[in-house]
């Protein structure tokens, strides 16, 4: 019998980092930026937890903020090990929406069509849309960015959905452009959401204009 050679089994696997949570920094844009990841239960959902390790792969501080229904389609555990900080599904008395301290972008991604209309008619009534209404104060106050990618089966971009867009946008949010594919509005790819990211934070004020991604 002939014995397989072991030294096929000698991988390339690069240079260890620091530790098996550690990403390798690609660039500088976001050093130093303490991005809010808010994810609500769409089924691109499960896509975060690679986003946030492009946020981080870009120098941000990431941390995930949830809905309910956003944990049918990622875990807890996924997204504390990717973005390094303990995820945020609940408000309690330490009232994280208004003491999380300087947040310099929000990034609502996946935002369904629920949160987004909830959103436009001030509605807060879980740890993302009330921690969104505080920080669209904060907009207000030019102290803060937020960006929505929003993700549907298409026959939902209805009136209402675009009404509360236009209201969002008014308002200086900016509304990231999804990927068009099969009748469905789809998340833009992780490296089209952390240049939006990026875009945000160079301008010199909100714009609330939607931005292709």
């Amino acid at each position: 019998m002939t014995r397989t050679d072991p030294e096929r089994f000698r991988w390339r696997l690069g240079t260890p980092l620091a530790g098996d949570r550690a990403v390798a920094q690609g660039s500088q844009a976001l050093d130093g930026k303490r991005v809010a990841l808010c994810i609500t239960g769409g089924i691109a959902a499960y896509r975060t937890p690679g986003l946030a390790r492009a946020l981080r792969r870009a120098g941000a501080e990431v941390t995930a903020w949830l809905t309910p229904a956003a944990l049918q389609f990622v875990t807890r555990d996924a997204l504390e090990w990717t973005t390094l900080n303990p995820v945020i599904t609940d408000l309690d008395g330490r009232a994280q929406h208004v003491e999380t301290g300087v947040v310099d972008v929000w990034l609502l991604a996946p935002a369904t069509y629920s949160t987004i209309n909830k959103l436009a008619a001030g509605i807060a009534d879980n740890a993302v849309t009330t921690s969104l209404a505080s920080a669209i104060g904060r907009l207000e106050s030019g102290e803060t960015r937020i960006l929505v990618a929003p993700t549907m089966h298409g026959s939902m971009a209805n009136t209402i959905l675009r009404d509360s867009l236009a209201r969002l946008s008014d308002l200086g949010v900016t509304v990231l452009t999804p990927r068009a594919r099969d009748g469905k509005a789809l998340l833009p790819e992780d490296d089209a959401l952390v240049a939006a990211v990026v875009q945000a934070l160079t301008s010199s004020s909100p714009s609330g204009e939607t931005t292709p991604a």
